[in-house]
C-alpha cells in the first residue's frame, strides 16, 4: 500500500471511531509550524482527526490550509472538516499568520457571532492580534480566544500575556450572555505558574494542563522542550462542562510529563494540549 493509500486508511479509521463520545468534545490547540503551501499534510491530517476542533497556529499558506481540509475530507461523501480563518496577522512578514480553527461539522457548529479579531489600541502592543470564533456542540456553546504570543523578546512576551486580560474581558463584553470562554495558543512563556500569566488569574482563570514536567515543544532529548502552550477557562462559568480531562500530545498519546510524543516530531516543533468537554451541559 502507498503511503498516500495508509494515510486515507488511518484518516478514515479515525474519522469513524472518534476519540470523543458522543456527548462529549475534544478541543486541542496546536502551533502547526509554518503551514505553507508545499507543507507536507498528511501526518498533520493524520493528527487533526483525532480531536473535534482544533484552534491553529502559524497558518502561513491559504493553499497550505486548504490541502490539509482536503486531505482530512479525502474520499468522504460529503465534506465532514471545515475551517473558519482570520486576517494574515502579524508586526513583520516573516512572521505574519492567519489563525486558523478547523473543526468536524458532525459534531460542532459555528456561530455567526461573536466572531473577529482584537481591535489594537494605541500603542500596538500585540505582534499578532488574538482571534476569537463562537462555536457550539450540542447545548454547549463557547468562545475561543486563539493566541500566538511574540517570541522575539521577553519583554515583549511578558507584555502580550499580561494583555490578554483585557482580551478576555473585551470578548466577554461582546456578549454578556455567553461566558464560556477558552483561551488558548502558543503563549511563548513556560509553565502556568509565569508570572506573565498573574492577570488571567487575577480574573480567576485556570489552567487546563497542568502536569508537573509537560512539554509542549520537541527538545533534543524526549524530555527536553518547553511548555509553552496552554488552555485557560474561568471556573465560575465552566468548570460543569470540562470533564477534568485534558492532556500534551493526542488523547490516544499522551505525553503529559515525559515531552511530546515522538511520533509526532517533525511535524512541528510543538504538540497539541487538548481539553474534553461535555456537550449535554451549558450552565451560562
Amino acid at each position: 500500500m502507498s503511503k498516500t493509500g495508509a494515510v486515507t486508511l488511518l484518516l478514515l479509521v479515525l474519522l469513524s471511531a472518534s476519540v470523543s463520545a458522543q456527548d462529549t468534545v475534544t478541543i486541542a490547540s496546536w502551533n502547526i509550524r509554518n503551514l505553507g503551501q508545499s507543507s507536507d499534510v498528511e501526518g498533520r491530517a493524520m493528527v487533526i482527526a483525532q480531536f473535534d476542533l482544533v484552534a491553529l497556529q502559524e497558518v502561513k499558506s491559504l493553499v497550505g490550509l486548504d490541502g490539509l481540509l482536503s486531505v482530512l475530507n479525502r474520499n468522504l461523501a460529503e465534506p465532514l472538516w471545515e475551517q473558519t480563518r482570520s486576517q494574515l496577522v502579524g508586526d513583520r512578514p516573516a512572521s505574519a499568520y492567519y489563525y486558523s480553527f478547523v473543526y468536524r461539522n458532525d459534531r460542532i457548529r459555528i456561530a455567526i457571532w461573536p466572531k473577529g479579531s482584537y481591535p489594537e489600541a494605541t500603542p500596538e502592543i500585540f505582534s499578532r492580534e488574538p482571534f476569537f470564533a463562537t462555536f457550539q456542540a450540542g447545548v454547549f456553546d463557547f468562545t475561543l480566544i486563539d493566541v500566538h504570543i511574540n517570541s522575539q523578546s521577553d519583554s515583549k512576551q511578558t507584555a502580550e500575556c499580561r494583555r490578554l486580560a483585557d482580551v478576555w474581558q473585551y470578548v466577554q463584553d461582546l456578549d454578556p450572555q455567553e461566558n464560556d470562554l477558552i483561551l488558548l495558543g502558543d503563549f511563548n512563556r513556560d509553565k502556568p505558574t509565569h508570572p506573565a500569566f498573574n492577570d488571567l488569574k487575577d480574573l480567576g482563570l485556570q489552567a487546563l494542563v497542568t502536569t508537573t514536567g509537560t512539554r509542549t515543544t520537541f527538545g533534543r532529548t524526549l524530555t527536553g522542550g518547553s511548555w509553552y502552550d496552554h488552555m485557560w477557562i474561568d471556573p465560575t462559568y465552566t468548570a460543569a462542562e470540562w470533564t477534568g480531562q485534558a492532556g500534551a500530545g493526542t488523547p490516544t498519546n499522551d505525553s503529559s510529563g515525559s515531552g511530546c510524543p515522538e511520533a509526532l516530531r517533525g511535524m512541528s516543533n510543538h504538540c497539541p494540549v487538548w481539553a474534553v468537554f461535555r456537550t449535554t451541559t451549558d450552565d451560562d
